[in-house]
């Protein structure tokens, strides 16, 4: 069974060298590809980093457990200049704490407040949502699984209406802009060809 992991908990962790046993930096800032909702990358900082931005590839992290992310060494820990693909991924500009979540007919249900990954390929599984006002009255939080999101852009995640679930997480520690041009869907899947044809 795999054990998801809250960003929450992965903030401001330790990464550590597993050649000298030492720490090298703390984890930031994830860096999010929006396509897939998969963390490609963590900013990171500290003592033993000197240049500024520093990143280190979620790849790169062997394990994390309580002592923080381990790595092989701080060979591991990288400039982002001259990164190509990471350059892109950056430049969307996509923070996915604090992003508004919507149902299908525009109704606001929270924002995002934490989430979990799995630490295996780093895939964002579960957002879990502090609602809004109305609903506050009722719930403490929303949790919405990455199969129920339909789009993504810059300022709100759209997800199904009928299939949001919700529940108090007790577990976990605890404005929309018409003019944003969304991000690809990665999350629709192509209709059938049976049911493509009928539609013809």
């Amino acid at each position: 069974m795999i054990m998801l992991i809250t960003i929450n908990n992965m903030s401001g962790a330790s990464v550590m060298s597993l050649q000298t046993g030492q720490p090298l930096a703390k984890l930031g800032e994830p860096i999010i590809n929006p396509h897939n909702l998969k963390i490609v990358a963590f900013y990171v900082s500290g003592p033993m980093v000197d240049f500024d931005p520093a990143v280190l590839f979620a790849e790169d992290i062997r394990e994390f457990g309580e002592m923080g992310a381990i790595v092989d060494s701080s060979d591991n820990i990288l400039s982002p200049e001259g990164m190509v693909r990471l350059g892109e991924v950056i430049s969307y500009g996509f923070i996915l704490n604090g992003i508004h979540v919507v149902d299908e007919q525009g109704h606001r249900l929270g924002r995002v407040e934490n989430y979990t990954l799995n630490p295996g390929d780093f895939m964002i599984q579960q957002l879990y949502l502090k609602p809004t006002l109305a609903k506050s009255f009722r719930i403490s939080h929303l949790t919405v699984s990455r199969d129920q999101i339909l789009a993504i852009d810059n300022d709100r995640i759209t997800v199904k209406t009928p299939t949001v679930r919700e529940k108090v997480v007790k577990s976990v520690k605890a404005a929309a802009s018409p003019d944003a041009v969304p991000f690809e869907n990665p999350f629709r899947k192509p209709k059938p060809a049976a049911e493509q044809a009928e539609q013809k």
